[in-house]
């Protein structure tokens, strides 16, 4: 399993650390803030009190050693450069940053910083994508095209199975995966309900009023598909 850093424990680094380590990878978290380390050391595989801007200090802890470092400092954009410029000089290959601003983001691309993350723009354009378009519960682009959306079932297609809906040949999409929304009732008599995936969409599956359809295809193709459920 790789060996990744995280550099800047803020809500957004600090996420990133967790959800890695639970994932299984040897995760290093790096933020030259005491009472933020403590915070996280017991989440981690690995914590460290360091100023990632400090040559001397940064070596001392093998930084040069990891598979993949993330910097994903917030604010502080001259730290984050800082940093990032650090750790190109130390030869790490692989390097994540994070870009909050577009004067940033066009900073790291004259350095040659391949993987520039844009938490914010992304966000914001998932989010304008779910609230502007008709029962889309989530919205993810892939590509300047392509985009992957989980979406209610549309009336349409209730009661039908994938099998019979030729949803590939007919609108171009395609279906990779079906939720199914299970009704419970907790200790409080309030129903609520619990989401579980298809690891493969069954073809012969009738499709019910509460699923959830995951689906991918062209942003061209996918609007044509929803709209039609708003005829």
């Amino acid at each position: 399993m790789e060996n990744i850093a995280v550099i800047g424990l803020g809500q957004f680094g600090t996420q990133i650390a967790i959800s890695l380590t639970q994932k299984g990878f040897e995760v290093t978290a790096i933020d030259k803030s005491k009472d933020v380390i403590m915070n996280i050391k017991d989440m981690v595989s690995d914590s460290v009190i360091v100023d990632s801007t400090d040559e001397k200090d940064m070596r001392a802890i093998n930084i040069d050693s990891v598979d993949k470092v993330i910097v994903a400092m917030g604010s502080n954009v001259q730290a984050s450069l800082l940093t990032t410029a650090l750790l190109q000089r130390m030869e790490i290959k692989k390097i994540y940053v994070r870009a909050i601003n577009p004067l940033q983001e066009s900073i790291l691309k004259s350095m040659s910083i391949d993987y520039i993350i844009n938490i914010e723009k992304e966000m914001g354009i998932q989010f304008s994508n779910s609230i502007s378009t008709k029962n889309i519960n989530k919205y993810i682009e892939i590509s300047d095209r392509h985009s992957i959306v989980d979406t209610v079932v549309p009336e349409f297609l209730i009661g039908k199975s994938l099998k019979n809906l030729h949803l590939r040949s007919q609108y171009g999409i395609n279906v990779v995966g079906i939720k199914t929304r299970v009704p419970e009732v907790d200790d409080t008599g309030e129903i609520r309900y619990s989401v579980k995936m298809m690891d493969i969409p069954d073809p012969t599956y009738p499709l019910r009023k509460n699923d959830l359809l995951v689906m991918f295809g062209t942003d061209e193709k996918l609007n044509a598909f929803l709209a039609k459920d708003a005829l």
